[in-house]
């Protein structure tokens, strides 16, 4: 029998990551529009630091009240670094029922991670973060792990990796990341998964050019987008939620086409003349089922 995850991931539109040691930043968190929190025990967790955000990030699961309907998203580290198993073994025995894992080489490291949550009687879904060189030339092995529930981009780490400039001289994201984010959108629709990626700017307070970022990868097809600045979660649901307009015109493809299949037609035209093919009655009607599951 094919394995259900716990939440339909394909409907989140927002992951925000804010620190769980920083008391001002985490205390915020409750008024932020965000879909989905991340509990990270990762990149924004200093090694002294370890020991104790993991048991904020044990609290935080045991009640997550505070928070309202948001889900939460934990991050332990790599079970090959000196706090990973740990990590991962506190999480499987406090029911985490979703975990971010990082630094993914191959399917290899997803079983890993899997096999350690069963041993101690877990089985959560897996938000795999592809951000190594590996990880992108191997993506279809690892969404086709069982529990494997999203794709996460992550150009930052890849850069480092594969030894490859962040930026463009213009403040671009380096060209090349086009192709590892495609190959991720790809994968992802290839299985069903979310696929979330994260608007890098050289400054994180141009609004403007956080939302033509947000807008690029939305218009590449990605399902959500993270951040670890509050102010751009507003900009990412706005983004990922379609407007009125974009409802009405995706109903009346669905209208139009489906009207002309019942005369034996495969083709219709809108009222600018715009031929309505297969392609886009597919594309509204996945718009209308998103926006239906929000």
């Amino acid at each position: 029998m094919e394995r259900v995850p716990y939440h339909d991931y394909r409907s989140i539109r927002s992951i925000l990551e804010t620190p769980i040691m920083d008391d001002r930043k985490w205390a915020k968190v409750p008024d932020i529009p965000a879909d989905m929190i991340f509990l990270d025990l990762e990149d924004s967790v200093a090694p002294e630091q370890k020991p104790e955000a993991r048991q904020r990030v044990l609290a935080a699961l045991r009640d997550s009240s505070g928070l309202g309907d948001k889900l939460l998203l934990p991050r332990p580290n790599h079970i090959e670094t000196p706090w990973g198993r740990d990590d991962v073994i506190a999480l499987a025995e406090a029911g985490a029922e979703v975990i971010c894992y990082p630094k993914i080489r191959s399917a290899q490291d997803v079983l890993a991670v899997k096999e350690l949550c069963a041993e101690h009687g877990a089985d959560p879904d897996i938000f795999a973060i592809i951000e190594t060189a590996q990880s992108v030339v191997e993506l279809a092995e690892i969404a086709r792990v069982p529990g494997v529930i999203g794709l996460m981009s992550g150009p930052g780490d890849i850069s480092v990796d594969a030894g490859m400039a962040l930026y463009e001289p213009d403040g671009s994201l380096n060209h090349g990341f086009l192709v590892t984010k495609t190959m991720t959108v790809l994968t992802g629709a290839a299985y069903g998964l979310a696929t979330t990626d994260i608007a890098y700017a050289k400054d994180v307070r141009d609004f403007a050019e956080i939302r033509r970022r947000v807008e690029q990868s939305y218009r590449l097809g990605f399902t959500a987008m993270t951040t670890f600045y509050p102010p751009h979660v507003d900009i990412i649901n706005d983004v990922f939620t379609p407007s009125a307009d974009q409802l009405d015109h995706a109903r009346a493809i669905v209208t139009a086409y489906e009207g002309v299949l019942g005369d034996g037609r495969a083709a219709a035209l809108d009222e600018n003349g715009t031929p309505i093919l297969v392609h886009e009655y597919d594309k509204a009607r996945r718009l209308l089922a998103k926006a239906g599951r929000r």
